[in-house]
This record gives structure tokens, C-alpha cells and sequence, in this order.
């Protein structure tokens, strides 16, 4: 196997075991939107962190989380109506990151790898970095799962016990922030959002339970990350649409199959 496609394959089952947990809440909350709101701001962050030399990782995080906790802030102020306040900031971020990408990124800037990943660009220090975001975000989900699952199922009565809905709502963005971090250079910052939500909207038709549910979708992004990557190595594809089409595909026959058992 080629070096590359091993660190691909290594990073993106990674990736696939953060989104495939992380996108059940998304679901169940349903902030699909947000979270492409954050993933737009994913440009601004790569090119802030180019021209300010903190790197493109650290970039991302501190604008996914800037914009994550504005976001929250301005909801809870009743500024303006949720889908406004994340249409603005979605399509600011993202026009403002190609315009300073354009000013420090020069003519070598490949614009298509950061809107659509780019698996060879994958080094053993990125490898790291998602595993380091792993430990994380999984570290986080098993310490605070109740809570969590409560705030999302019955947001009323967690508040009624006493939990910080603020709290919780800026350390989900905080991991939903780090996500896509590093999910830039697999699928890109315009299909990030696809990992988030297809595994989990595969899972529902199946799952018994939540943590089933969580499981499942952890297997199905699995599924379509190997099939993705093997498909674009095969056929000298894109990796990153290559998976979510493999996505996709996995959700349509879990639509008919559910058809035919129901």
C-alpha cells in the first residue's frame, strides 16, 4: 500500500469515528445548519491561520470557535431569527476567507483542496492531530453523555435541574469546531457537513436506542470512508465528494431496505 493512502485511510477512519458520534447530537438537535455555518467559516480560519503563521490547525479552531460562541451569543439575545444570524456569518466568513486567501495565498493557492480536501496533502503530523482531537472529543462525550443527551432530548427539564444550558452549548460547539479542523483536508470545507449528518440519518432508520444510534453511525461513516477512498484511488477520483456520494449511496439503501422490512 502507498505511503499516502495509508495516512489517508489512517486519518480519515479517524475523522469518520468523531463525525459519526458528533453528528447524531446534530441530528437530534437539529443544527445541520449550523454546523455548515461553521464549515464555511473553515476557509476564514485557514487563511487567517497562513497569514498570521499559527498554522492552518490552530487557525481553525480559534475561528470555528469565535464564530461558534458569536453564533450563541447572538441567539440568545434574540437579534435576529436563527437561520438569519447563520446565512450572514456562513457566507461572510466563507467570502472573507477567500479574499485573504487570495492576498497571502498567491497563485499557488489550491482552491479546489480546501473546498474538496485533498488526501495527498495528509502528513504524519495531521495524523496526530486528529487522533489528539479524538481522545478529545471522545473524552468529552463519555464524561458528560447524560447531560448532554438530556439537554438535547428535553432541553426544559435539563434547565429545571440545575444544568448550564450556555455551558453545554459552547463545549458542543467547542468539539463541533474541532471537527472540522481537521476534516479540511479530507472533504473539504464545502462537504464537511455531509460527514455530520448522512451517518447519523443512516443510523436513525436502524438504531433502538441513542446509543445505539451513535454506534451505528460511527460504522456507517466507517463504511463510506473505506469505500470513498478505494473508489477514488481506483478510479483517480476526488476523495472527498467520492465519500459522500459512497455516503450517499448508503443512505438510499437504507431508505429501501427500511421500505421493504416496514
Amino acid at each position: 500500500m502507498e505511503d499516502f493512502i495509508l495516512r489517508a485511510l489512517i486519518a480519515a477512519l479517524g475523522i469518520s469515528i468523531i463525525a459519526g458520534s458528533l453528528g447524531c447530537f446534530v441530528i437530534w438537535k437539529r443544527m445541520s445548519y449550523f454546523s455548515e455555518s461553521i464549515s464555511h467559516s473553515a476557509l476564514l480560519g485557514v487563511a487567517l491561520g497562513l497569514a498570521s503563521g499559527l498554522g492552518m490547525h490552530l487557525g481553525l479552531v480559534v475561528v470555528g470557535t469565535f464564530f461558534a460562541g458569536l453564533i450563541v451569543l447572538l441567539q440568545q439575545k434574540k437579534f435576529l431569527s436563527n437561520d438569519a444570524i447563520l446565512g450572514i456569518f456562513s457566507h461572510l466568513a466563507l467570502s472573507l476567507g477567500i479574499v485573504i486567501l487570495s492576498v497571502v495565498g498567491g497563485e499557488n493557492t489550491d482552491y479546489f483542496a480546501l473546498l474538496f480536501g485533498d488526501v495527498l496533502s495528509i502528513s504524519y503530523i495531521d495524523i496526530i492531530w486528529i487522533y489528539v482531537v479524538l481522545a478529545i472529543v471522545i473524552g468529552l462525550l463519555v464524561a458528560f453523555w447524560q447531560k448532554l443527551l438530556l439537554l438535547t432530548l428535553n432541553e426544559e427539564l435539563a434547565v429545571s435541574q440545575g444544568l448550564n444550558r450556555t455551558f453545554y452549548q459552547l463545549l458542543f460547539m467547542l468539539m463541533i469546531a474541532l471537527t472540522v479542523s481537521i476534516s479540511v483536508q479530507i472533504v473539504g470545507v464545502l462537504l464537511i457537513t455531509s460527514l455530520l449528518i448522512i451517518p447519523p440519518a443512516v443510523a436513525r432508520v436502524f438504531a433502538l436506542s441513542p446509543l445505539a444510534m451513535v454506534l451505528q453511525s460511527i460504522a456507517v461513516s466507517m463504511v463510506a470512508v473505506l469505500m470513498g477512498l478505494g473508489a477514488s484511488t481506483f478510479y483517480d477520483l476526488a476523495t472527498g465528494p467520492t465519500i459522500v456520494i459512497a455516503l450517499g449511496v448508503l443512505f438510499v439503501l437504507a431508505q429501501l431496505f427500511h421500505r421493504r422490512l416496514s
